[in-house]
């Protein structure tokens, strides 16, 4: 695929959203207290900034499968494995349907 205009200027707001998402968690890594009381959250906040930044390379990469390949958050990969044509599967598992464990950080 080709890299379209549209999927570029996609790409180009991930990526500031990731920078903005992570400036926000550093702020509030400033204060020690509130760092240590919300680790949980901060550490959310982190993910959410490298999945804005995989989609982002991947938009850019014109959706290539050896960008996809190089996807390392299993959060990510996992929902990106199934539009790689010759992915092995191991026999008797089950794909994850996006449920990667982050919904259990708000409780």
């Amino acid at each position: 695929m080709h890299h379209e205009p549209k999927f570029l200027a996609m790409a180009e707001v991930l990526n500031e959203l990731g920078s903005e998402v992570e400036a926000l968690g550093e702020v509030f890594c400033r204060d020690a207290a509130f760092a240590g009381r919300h680790m949980r959250e901060l550490q959310a906040i982190d993910l959410i900034a490298q999945k804005q930044r995989v989609l982002a390379s991947i938009l850019t990469a014109g959706f290539s499968e050896q960008e996809m390949r190089r996807i390392s958050l299993d959060a990510l990969r996992s929902r990106f494995c199934g539009f790689l044509e010759d992915e092995d599967s191991t026999p008797g598992t089950v794909a994850d349907k996006g449920h990667t464990g982050e919904a259990s950080l708000w409780d």
